[in-house]
């Protein structure tokens, strides 16, 4: 049985692909979260919602049932950064979601900005998970991937040197 899972949220697939690599490389399961509301993907819509999810912190519906994460020892956990923080839908899950016994590896993706902040709530609101690490991505794509190759296999390392 696998103990390591790749849990994720995507809107727009950068962190979908991230994701899928990780999953792969590591022989781990592929978790998504998925929001009961789809978000808007274009315009100014898919920022003010998105946005004010993020910042507000809304602890929104999820598509029930959550993912069981039980029989798992490691958890890499990846979202996309909304102004600046947590996506709504990883956030939610956080609340939702007893990480206390689990080894967490946290994985943010962005245009480029800071993610200190995305960083900060996911530690914060993970309470009690032991933290194996975290990295940030820009935009990942099959594009990048080359670029991106040292630090997917680094991340690959921790994860597999602690489950």
């Amino acid at each position: 049985m696998n103990t390591i899972a790749v849990v994720y949220y995507s809107l727009e697939g950068h962190t979908k692909y991230l994701a899928e690599q990780l999953a792969e490389r590591l022989g781990a399961d592929l978790v998504p979260i998925q929001p009961k509301k789809t978000y808007p993907t274009k315009g100014f819509a898919k920022f003010f919602c998105a946005g004010r999810d993020a910042i507000l912190k809304w602890n929104i519906a999820l598509q029930q049932p959550l993912p069981e994460l039980e029989s798992y020892d490691t958890v890499v956990l990846c979202t996309p950064v909304w102004a600046g923080t947590t996506s709504a839908p990883v956030y939610s899950f956080l609340k939702q979601t007893d990480l206390s016994s689990k080894k967490l590896f946290l994985i943010a993706t962005c245009r480029g900005g800071s993610t200190k902040r995305c960083f900060e709530r996911m530690r914060k609101t993970a309470k009690g998970a032991s933290i194996l690490g975290e990295e940030r991505f820009v935009h990942p794509s099959e594009q990048t991937q080359e670029r991106d190759e040292a630090q997917i296999e680094s991340i690959c390392s921790v994860v597999q040197e602690h489950s």
